[in-house]
């Protein structure tokens, strides 16, 4: 039950490469999950937002610029991810950012950041844990 935020400035990218990005970064995440990314539970609780923010209003060293970075924040519940899908997923995370807008000079092109929500704090209409969810996107749970 990931929630996916991309914030960047407007018209960074267009919105092909906005899809592009938001479908590739969820799918990177459900594998993270250990979720099988074709299944329909799974990709049903894959949530995204892209907000674009007004030019100028991005600032790197304290000056305003108009193109990347882009801030990935990734939303888990605690559990999902290990050391090690966490790892594979930052690192995923960068390949599919430096696909779309390309490489920087001098400077990174994105965050990708990473949060966990405590378990027993995450729900809709009623609490969810984590075996829960895992039960609802069909990840089999550790023994």
């Amino acid at each position: 039950m990931p929630y996916l935020q991309v914030i960047a400035t407007e018209g960074v990218l267009d919105k092909a490469d906005q899809d592009a990005l938001i479908s590739r970064v969820s799918n990177a995440i459900l594998k993270a999950e250990r979720a099988e990314i074709d299944d329909a539970a799974a990709q049903s609780l894959v949530w995204a937002h892209y907000l674009a923010l007004p030019k100028g209003s991005v600032y790197v060293g304290g000056e305003a610029i108009d193109e990347p970075p882009l801030r990935i924040a990734v939303t888990t519940p605690e559990g999902a991810l290990t050391l090690r899908t966490r790892e594979e997923l930052i690192s995923e995370i960068g390949a599919i950012v430096n696909d779309i807008v390309g490489l920087f000079v001098g400077r990174l092109n994105h965050w990708a950041m990473l949060y966990e929500v405590t378990d027993g704090n995450w729900g809709a209409g009623q609490v969810l844990r984590l075996p829960d969810i895992q039960t609802a996107m069909n990840i089999p749970q550790a023994a």
